[in-house]
């Protein structure tokens, strides 16, 4: 191996470290918005009985099918995510697209998103990335 590539290859790897990070964070957040929505689930489908409804029981019509949507984007995010992770670590071709897109979602979801996105996309389609996963168009 030639030094000029082992140089490439870590700061490749340098570059990534905040994709991944931002990943894991990512995770986190949407773990914590599946849970929301687990618990506001369950927690109306516990109040809710066959009575006709009384005065000391709220129910909210849009809180159910929010809960289930909520839950599954949930999974559904977390799964890409993982995914994405699971292919950088394998130097899959298949992350760096994976990744664009995830950020692209990531720049239209999160407060400070716009930034976090900009500054990875940066990141994921420097010309040595894309030599790092054999991406190359």
């Amino acid at each position: 191996m030639d030094i000029s590539t082992l140089d490439d290859s870590v700061n490749v790897k340098k570059y990534l470290v905040g994709i991944k990070a931002w990943s894991w964070i990512a995770i986190a957040l949407t773990a914590i918005i599946f849970i929301i929505s687990s618990l506001a689930l369950i927690s109306n489908l516990h109040s809710m009985s066959i009575l006709p409804p009384s005065d000391d029981v709220i129910y909210l019509p849009l809180v159910i099918p929010g809960s289930v949507f909520g839950i599954s984007v949930g999974a559904i995010v977390i799964a890409l995510y993982i995914t994405a992770i699971i292919g950088i670590n394998n130097k899959k071709t298949f992350s760096v697209k994976l990744v664009r897109a995830l950020l692209i979602l990531t720049m239209l979801s999160f407060p400070i998103g716009t930034i976090i996105g900009a500054v990875l996309l940066r990141r994921i389609n420097n010309p040595l990335v894309k030599k790092y996963f054999n991406y190359i168009k």
